[in-house]
């Protein structure tokens, strides 16, 4: 079974859970410059930053910084 990735965003960070089945494996919690950082490894490793893009937009737009 894949692992279903989902958060929410509680400013002033984005908090990410990593799910399997209904068993929570990993959980992580990022500021915006700490996010912005993530998306450009992770996009540099060539793994897909959708979820993580769409946070710091949410994130960005609660703090008024839209």
């Amino acid at each position: 079974m894949d692992e279903k990735l989902t958060w929410k965003v509680a400013p002033p960070k984005v908090c990410f859970f990593w799910k399997k089945g209904k068993k929570l494996v990993r959980s992580a919690e990022f500021t915006q410059p700490q996010l912005e950082v993530e998306i450009e490894r992770l996009n540099t490793a060539g793994e897909d930053t959708t979820q993580f893009v769409l946070a710091l937009k949410m994130l960005a737009l609660s703090r008024g910084a839209g």
